[in-house]
């Protein structure tokens, strides 16, 4: 079972993620970068790394959806990066001890991973026009910096919410089972 704080922090962020560089736009400081908060999607793949496939491509889904409706004109792009991004990291973090510098790495190769999958779609439909050195220089990599400051600066939080999640499932699991042993006796 999980609790509701991981559903309720992911939608505060992703709210956040539509509001936070209309305050915070680097434009308003002369600079010719774009920085894209996915604070949203960096919480799906924490569930992706810490928690279970299933429950992070859900979220991915759902929230991935959600970025369609809300912010996007075209359906279906964001629903489906985020959800394939968040199957993708979380397969790859089975394979790797599950620590901070393990997260970090995963994390934002789900980042780089999502936005390259956005900017080749977008491309392809012609909604961007960007080249490759642009959407690198003026996108991804300014991109990187804050949503790694931002992984930085949740990671314990949030790892010790998951670890709540794992110790709450731990002990239903042992009720479940020293209930079905008194059952059978």
């Amino acid at each position: 079972m999980i609790r509701p704080w991981l559903p309720l922090v992911t939608f505060f962020f992703f709210i956040f993620d539509g509001t936070v560089m209309q305050v915070f736009s680097a434009h308003w400081f002369g600079a010719d970068i774009h920085l894209i908060p996915r604070f949203a999607m960096i919480l799906v793949l924490f569930t992706a790394v810490f928690y279970k496939r299933s429950t992070s491509l859900a979220y991915g889904l759902i929230f991935g959806f959600m970025q369609d409706i809300i912010y996007t004109d075209i359906i279906g792009v964001y629903s489906f990066t985020m959800a394939f991004t968040a199957y993708l990291i979380a397969s790859f973090a089975a394979l790797f001890r599950k620590n901070v510098f393990s997260a970090f790495a995963l994390v934002l190769f789900g980042v780089v991973l999502l936005e390259f999958q956005v900017y080749g779609l977008y491309s392809i439909i012609g909604v961007s026009n960007a080249s490759l050195h642009q959407f690198l220089y003026e996108r991804l990599f300014p991109s990187l910096v804050l949503n790694g400051g931002f992984f930085i600066c949740a990671y314990y939080p949030v790892r010790k919410g998951f670890d709540g999640i794992a110790d709450f499932s731990l002990r239903d699991s042992e009720k479940i089972r020293s209930s079905e042993s008194m059952k059978s006796k």
